[in-house]
């Protein structure tokens, strides 16, 4: 979610695949091999070929993803140094209790210090979410993304049309996230390692 490339390295090798966040998966790999040079037909096969390899159905029409592919200039993220902080770290403990919730917070404060804009807003899928911390989708809705709502964390300013769409899609739900977001502290976020950073932080 936070290093691009990263994740899709893992994803070409078979790792951290989940079904409900294909559409995200097959465009990051879309992407990475239009950063490899390849042309229209050779990311669509190379796609196939992936898919075949890891016994993998993609129901999405992978022409349409190919062109907005090519379409977005935009780079894979790579090398994203993301920090947290003892007044995040305060901010966390201060509202919630339970790990799950923790470990909700903690991953969208590194994805907001990376993704938000000066308004402190973001979008994510909650599905893309859900595949990277390892919690249920529906857990997340209606459990651990309540309580940040509740407790003042986070604040939901617009409802996704289409969860299955990836992170830069404004069709994502919409969040503000009401803590300070500077991108500082002694502890790091390692290759995408959100669990890792947790063990750290809340040790």
């Amino acid at each position: 979610m936070i290093n691009e490339v990263v994740e899709v390295k893992n994803y070409l090798a078979g790792d951290n695949i989940n079904s409900k966040n294909l559409y995200r998966t097959v465009s990051l790999i879309a992407k990475w091999f239009r950063e490899q040079g390849k042309s229209h037909i050779e990311i669509r096969n190379a796609i196939f070929e992936w898919g075949k390899q890891y016994n993998i159905y993609i129901k999405y029409n992978i022409n349409n993803i190919i062109y907005k592919t090519m379409d977005d200039s935009t780079l894979l993220k790579n090398d994203t140094v993301v920090k947290i902080n003892k007044n995040d770290i305060e901010e966390i403990n201060s509202r919630f209790s339970s790990k799950n919730a923790k470990l909700t917070a903690l991953s969208l404060l590194c994805y907001a210090k990376v993704h938000a804009d000066k308004d402190k807003t973001f979008n994510v899928s909650s599905v893309a979410l859900s595949a990277w911390i390892g919690i249920a989708a529906s857990n997340l809705s209606s459990r651990y993304f309540r309580e940040l709502y509740d407790f003042g964390y986070i604040t939901k300013l617009e409802t996704p049309k289409n969860t299955f769409k990836w992170s830069s899609d404004k069709k994502n739900s919409v969040y503000q996230i009401n803590v300070n977001i500077h991108n500082s502290g002694d502890y790091s976020l390692i290759d995408n390692n959100i669990h890792e950073l947790y063990g750290e932080v809340f040790s």
